[in-house]
């Protein structure tokens, strides 16, 4: 948390704060109440014409004389008018407009810290040191630091209180103070969920502060891209939502594509919104995902159920040869070799440009234990043809192939292996054995000089 990563540089300045409101609270530590409590009537006088000096000395364009007059108001009535805090502030500010110096920051937040102590509402007038500190303090860590430390307190303490556009500015801050290293993802993350989360359901409900569509896309963007975003994260934001609207075809497709993004595809929130979008649209796609996630939940009949959805939803035979892919594809992740053998053999009759057909056969001939060590030694002869058809087929897929048919090719049998068969010479045909049988050529196994083993 910042407060603990940040608090021994904010402290100085807290420091420095109470120190300028010091004079003034012990002036007034009796009781507070009306001007009249503090001194003699003189002295509430007196106050009140300071007030009219320091009003006809802005008046003239006397801004350091102005604040002076104020400067004594505080210091003997602190309590004589709210006005005199606003018009205090707005001194401040004027200066540090002219002067730039960040003591005046300073300064306007002793300003603001004394008038809720004379005055209250705590909430407004710490929430627009917030807005200050954003707007003043530029890129200082340590103003950045205080202003961020304001919200969150704020989000934590009285939520209701504050506007969608504090939130956007907790975002901001937190954004700002992670590329500093000050804060680190997950409170980063944090600060965005809830801002996200805050201003996405004030949209919804249509509160009328809360209008500016462009500031929610503009966290969402960051928060996708920033590296922090996280399958927690993303269910805390958005699980409630996609049940609420799961017919908005957008705003379903924006969390599946950032669910996608950040790996979450084991979910919960990723099955459930996958299930929204194969009821808003029962396409072969939707039907193919849900099968593929249903597999992976070990809820074999469901799987079979969407597997065939898809299967009967388009009948042409290169939709059909896709969906046999995918078929194959589950059947050998589960270890059922000789069944995604079949279904790609399907998938290649259906379609003879499918060539990832091909690369799936030649999967399930890689590593098939057929009993001995020569025939399953053997079975990589097979693959490496698939994969070699493959190729011709579709030659974008080398890239993919090659480095297997290295590593397969040092797995061919070896020319004593190939002896003790009776078979002397590469090249020769061979059907190999098993649930396999397939014909091939012997090929002896070599190392990476290419010598023959």
């Amino acid at each position: 948390m910042i407060k603990g990563k940040y608090g021994r540089r904010i402290i100085p300045l807290m420091a420095t704060i109470f120190m300028l409101a010091l004079p003034a609270l012990i002036t007034a530590q009796d009781v507070p109440g009306t001007a009249n409590t503090y001194g003699h009537s003189g002295d509430t006088l007196k106050c009140r014409e300071n007030i009219m000096l320091s009003s006809a000395a802005r008046l003239n364009g006397y801004p350091d004389a102005a604040i002076g007059y104020l400067r004594d108001v505080i210091l003997w009535c602190p309590a004589i008018s709210e006005a005199v805090y606003t018009d205090g502030e707005s001194l401040y500010r004027e200066l540090f407009d002219r002067y730039g110096l960040q003591e005046y920051v300073d300064t306007i937040l002793m300003v603001l810290t004394q008038r809720t102590y004379y005055f209250g509402n705590k909430p407004a007038n710490d929430l627009h040191k917030a807005e200050l500190l954003l707007d003043l303090a530029g890129d200082d860590p340590e103003y950045l630091g205080l202003c961020y430390n304001i919200l969150l307190e704020a989000a934590e303490s009285y939520p209701d209180q504050m506007g969608c556009a504090d939130f956007v500015r907790m975002a901001t801050v937190a954004a700002s103070l992670y590329a500093m290293g000050i804060i680190d993802s997950e409170e980063m993350a944090n600060a965005f969920i809830t801002s996200i989360g805050t201003v996405d359901d004030r949209i919804d409900n249509g509160q009328a502060e809360c209008n500016n569509s462009e500031d929610l896309e503009n966290m969402e963007t960051f928060y996708r891209t920033s590296g922090a975003m996280t399958c927690e994260g993303l269910t805390t934001l958005y699980a409630a939502k996609v049940d609420r609207n799961f017919r908005d075809t957008l705003f379903i497709g924006k969390v599946y594509d950032m669910l996608t993004m950040a790996d979450c595809n084991g979910s919960d929130l990723y099955y459930n919104v996958a299930v929204k979008m194969y009821t808003n649209k029962r396409s072969v796609e939707n039907a193919l995902r849900l099968a593929e996630l249903n597999i992976l939940r070990n809820d074999n009949d469901r799987a079979i159920s969407y597997f065939t959805e898809a299967y009967n939803r388009d009948t042409s035979s290169i939709s059909r040869s896709g969906v046999l892919n995918r078929i194959a594809l589950s059947d050998l992740q589960q270890g059922r070799r000789q069944e995604a053998r079949n279904r790609a053999e399907h998938a290649w009759q259906l379609n003879s440009r499918n060539a990832r057909a091909l690369m799936i056969l030649a999967e399930c001939y890689a590593g098939a234990e057929l009993g001995n060590d020569f025939d399953n030694h053997a079975a990589y002869w097979v693959a490496v043809d698939y994969l070699e058809a493959a190729i011709k087929v579709d030659p974008s897929l080398r890239q993919e192939a090659e480095p297997k048919m290295k590593v397969w090719s040092g797995l061919f049998p070896t020319k004593e292996e190939c002896f003790y068969r009776r078979i002397l010479d590469e090249g020769t045909v061979i059907t190999v054995g098993g649930w396999v049988n397939e014909v091939t050529r012997v090929r002896f196994r070599r190392d990476q000089s290419g010598r023959i083993l």
